[in-house]
């Protein structure tokens, strides 16, 4: 495994980006820039991720290593939803 990606993962941090994500404004925001409501799930899966294995460095790195690859792979903006609405 590399260095490249972190060894370490905050549990509070991922909380904390949980709870923003529910919040009001953080779905209206999600619904302004995208058009609908956000449920939450990478945050969720995150904080669970965290919580079972975030004390071990080599899980984290994987963990890191495989979300870089899924927005490498589904990047987007909300530009794409702007092109529809014209």
């Amino acid at each position: 495994m590399t260095a490249k990606y972190p060894s370490t993962m905050s549990c509070t941090e991922a909380f904390d980006q949980l709870t923003a994500c529910y919040s009001v404004g953080g779905q209206f925001r999600n619904y302004y820039r995208y058009g609908e409501f956000n449920p939450c799930v990478k945050q969720l899966a995150k904080f669970k991720f965290c919580i079972v294995n975030g004390t071990d460095p080599i899980k984290v790195q994987e963990w890191y290593r495989d979300q870089a690859e899924y927005n490498r792979i589904h990047r987007g903006s909300s530009d794409d939803i702007w092109e529809e609405r014209k």
